[in-house]
């Protein structure tokens, strides 16, 4: 029994890592390694990288936005901002759109990492890097104090619990079993068998799903 739990814990958790690690991947396509601009009066495929604020940026169906962009040239272009903001409906770009104070709502502004959905547009780049709206973002979150959630401190103090029980208990039939003069192998095993029992093997599974069920 003890094996089959860990073998289903191993499982679980490589489930998980693989997801994780699935996601990571994906961010590798999340910022565009190459940007179309028009320099000295012809357009050049160039490094996102270098790109800096007042080049002209051509963005075609298809591509994501290497940069936050003023769009002032539109063939129906439409954009998805569902990475930056959550909506899912892709947006109508409208070079005629009135000057709005929140920059979420201008209909002329694509921001890097969002992608082009449809057609194609020419703008103005206006910010890079950090600079962008969601590099703001991505700093905050970085620089944001890591808490400890109440659920990661109860488990702490459980674990620190089971621990502490699992070792004692081993520790005072491996004395036990030296008074009854058992061989002191036998006592060995005995010991690490009651402490492997009093663990909770299958502690990942049964708190994942329990979140699962929660939600």
């Amino acid at each position: 029994m003890l094996a089959i739990v860990t073998w289903m814990t191993g499982c679980f958790s490589y489930a998980q890592t693989s997801k994780s690690a699935d996601m990571m991947s994906k961010f590798a396509n999340f910022c565009p390694q190459k940007a179309t601009v028009i320099r000295d009066g012809r357009i050049q495929t160039i490094d996102a990288k270098v790109l800096v604020p007042g080049d002209v940026v051509v963005v075609k169906g298809g591509e994501n936005i290497p940069c936050d962009v003023v769009i002032y040239k539109s063939n129906e272009m439409k954009v998805n901002n569902a990475s930056l903001t959550g909506e899912s409906e892709d947006i109508m770009i409208d070079t005629g759109a009135e000057p709005t104070r929140n920059i979420f709502e201008s209909k002329n502004v694509a921001f890097f990492g969002t992608s082009c959905t449809a057609g194609e547009g020419t703008g103005i780049c206006f910010k890079t890097g950090d600079a962008t709206v969601i590099g703001q973002i991505a700093n905050l979150a970085s620089s944001a104090e890591a808490v400890e959630t109440p659920l990661a401190i109860e488990i702490e103090r459980f674990i620190l619990i089971i621990s502490a029980v699992a070792m004692s208990l081993g520790v005072i039939f491996f004395v036990f079993g030296m008074i009854y003069k058992y061989p002191p192998i036998t006592n060995l095993v005995f010991a690490i068998g009651i402490i492997v029992a009093n663990v909770p093997e299958g502690l990942l599974a049964t708190v994942t799903v329990s979140l699962a069920l929660t939600a």
